[in-house]
């Protein structure tokens, strides 16, 4: 990992309206930090050790799997904008905010498999809706 892509990183943990998941390649939580202001986002360790399908509903499963495509096929990070409610989940999540969220997301490749069995990401969230 290139020392930009780092020093990148640690700047995005650093922020206090984060949340950040590392994610594999078929979209599962694999693990995550922060997001504990429940202001601003639900609990979301209850997401670890499902994927995109088991919690989101189907347009959003997929939009959010092909992100994870484009980070994994060009091994670059990206930053996306999006809306999130809990009328986008499967079953509504505890403790976090009752309206439409907006939110960007950073993207990083984090472990890229040479044998294509295990990519990871990590997907670190911002919520923005009040700026």
């Amino acid at each position: 990992m290139s020392s930009g892509l780092q020093e990148n990183i640690v700047e995005v943990l650093q922020e206090e309206n984060t949340i950040v998941f590392v994610m594999s390649h078929t979209g599962k939580y694999l693990s995550l930090l922060g997001g504990s202001n429940r202001g601003l986002y639900a609990d979301g360790s209850v997401l670890i050790g499902k994927s995109y399908p088991d919690v989101l509903k189907k347009e959003k499963a997929e939009y959010f799997q092909s992100l994870l495509d484009k980070v994994i096929e060009t091994k670059e990070p990206l930053e996306v904008e999006y809306e999130l409610s809990s009328a986008d989940f499967i079953e509504k999540l505890s403790n976090g905010p009752s309206t439409c969220q907006k939110y960007r997301v950073n993207i990083f490749p984090l472990e890229i498999d040479p044998q294509e069995k295990l990519h990871k990401v990590v997907w670190a969230v911002h919520n923005i809706t009040d700026q």
